[in-house]
């Protein structure tokens, strides 16, 4: 017979929960180097004996936190770039800026912590499997808001929306401003939006004259 999955059990996964949540909060407010045992057991208000129990190693926390946000991520990203018609290019900068806000007031992933995630995954191999597992989620979210859109070549007007967003994001993380969204991001979102509605689509494989 299976054993049988009980309190303990629940207890179990609660405590592990509780753990990486304390550790992106840790990461979120401190960044990556912040993490050890002893800081997120203080975070998380738990003993030092819990934290190593769990978890054998700092690259285990942070491991474990990159799977987190990157799960929650996903599932924001999801909900937020779900299409059920067609949208003008004002819905379609309603839905951008939107989905920007989204990212920003999660308090389940906080966007910095996010980042400082992703940082390291730059550094640590084993975790750009994970970051890649994000990076093609929000890609394909954002394509399908492009795609219900009059805007030409999907791919490449997300991929250009795309990186308009995340740098305005991380500006926005290195110097808040209250009217970031209204004033900021949206009219940069219709600038773009409506340039690229009247752009001609590039053949792809094309080189520049000279």
């Amino acid at each position: 017979m299976g054993r049988r999955v009980g309190a303990r059990d629940d207890c179990v996964s609660d405590r592990r929960h509780e753990i990486v949540d304390a550790t992106l909060r840790l990461i979120g407010s401190r960044g990556v180097d912040a993490v050890t045992h002893r800081a997120v057991a203080a975070e998380a208000g738990v003993p030092l004996a819990a934290t190593t129990y769990y978890f054998a190693s700092k690259a285990e926390l942070v491991r474990e936190a990159l799977e987190l946000v990157i799960a929650r991520s996903v599932d924001l990203v999801e909900q937020r770039t779900a299409v059920a018609g067609g949208l003008g290019c004002d819905q379609l900068v309603d839905r951008l800026t939107a989905f920007a806000a989204a990212q920003m007031d999660d308090p389940y992933a906080p966007l910095i912590a996010q980042y400082e995630l992703m940082l390291e995954a730059g550094r640590r191999p084993e975790l750009r499997p994970l970051a890649e597992r994000w990076t093609i989620a929000y890609m394909q979210g954002l394509t399908n808001l492009v795609r219900a859109s009059p805007l030409p070549d999907p791919e490449r007007s997300a991929e250009l929306i795309s990186a308009l967003i995340e740098g305005a994001l991380l500006e926005q993380l290195a110097a808040p401003r209250d009217d970031f969204l209204e004033c900021g991001l949206r009219p940069m979102l219709e600038l773009a939006v409506r340039g690229l509605a009247t752009a001609r689509p590039a053949a792809r494989g094309a080189t520049a004259s000279r």
